[in-house]
């Protein structure tokens, strides 16, 4: 009989010594496994760390820290305020449309042949020039074309650009816009700044949404485009950006929304 309660305290023993060997701290009873200390390691090494005893003491150290912030803010039940809700639940929605987004983009990856149309449409759409340009923005058609009339009798520019001029970002630089290229300006500006010459004036006044222009080419020169190499990770994040707003919208298509009225 003394040999059979031996040999149960023992095995209970040998029990207790093996679900301790499987956690790392305990923190007011409450145990920290060491799969848990496992999971942090494998996220350090992800990351470009390394496993080493030092690591997993200060990962340790971290975790009991972790329980406990968790096991006094239970106390004081912080987990009931509105505020710290909203904010758990703001967490959760952002982790888990994140981790959402990664398994599409994994799914459906943009390609080479994408990132290379991209490039090419870009490269064509934004040419090889830029131009340096001044504008004299007015709200109506009789005031451009009474200030062209000005311009032909030999008035300076950028004086009745100071004068005349709405734009108020340019107006005191002499309606002075910088180097550009044309795809940065509206169409019909881009248009017209396309088709014009260095020194150049427009011959009738142009009429975007903003109002009329007139516009003077100050200066041309040619600007290399990109290579491909330099830009392609970049045109990839783009077109990733696009494809989840897509998938995000498709969401929004495909599935049953009822807004309360």
């Amino acid at each position: 009989m003394k040999n059979l309660k031996l040999l149960a305290a023992l095995a209970l023993a040998s029990a207790a010594f093996a679900v301790s060997a499987q956690n790392i701290a305990t923190v007011n009873g409450k145990p920290i496994p060491k799969s848990l200390q496992d999971e942090w390691v494998a996220q350090l090494i992800a990351n470009g760390g390394k496993d080493t005893p030092e690591a997993r003491r200060q990962i340790t150290e971290n975790l009991v820290a972790n329980a406990l912030v968790e096991q006094e803010a239970a106390k004081r039940k912080i987990s009931d305020d509105p505020k710290v809700k909203f904010a758990l639940d703001y967490a959760k929605f952002r982790i888990l449309q994140e981790a959402l987004l990664r398994d599409e983009m994994a799914k459906h990856p943009v390609s080479d042949k994408e990132i290379k149309a991209r490039y090419e449409e870009e490269k064509a759409a934004l040419g090889n020039k830029e131009y340096e340009v001044s504008h004299i923005l007015v709200k109506d058609q009789k005031t451009a074309e009474d200030i062209e009339k000005k311009l032909a009798a030999g008035g300076n520019f950028a004086a009745l650009a100071k004068e005349f001029s709405v734009d108020t970002g340019a107006k005191e630089n002499g309606g002075d816009l910088g180097w550009n290229r044309p795809a940065v300006f509206v169409k019909p500006f881009a248009d017209a700044v396309k088709n014009m010459k260095k020194g150049e004036i427009s011959k009738a006044p142009v009429k975007t949404e903003f109002g009329w222009h007139i516009i003077k080419v100050n200066d041309i020169k040619e600007v290399p485009f990109p290579s491909y190499d330099s830009v392609k990770d970049q045109i990839r994040e783009g077109l990733e950006l696009k494809k989840q707003q897509n998938f995000l919208n498709e969401l929004m298509k495909t599935n049953k929304i009822e807004y309360a009225k």
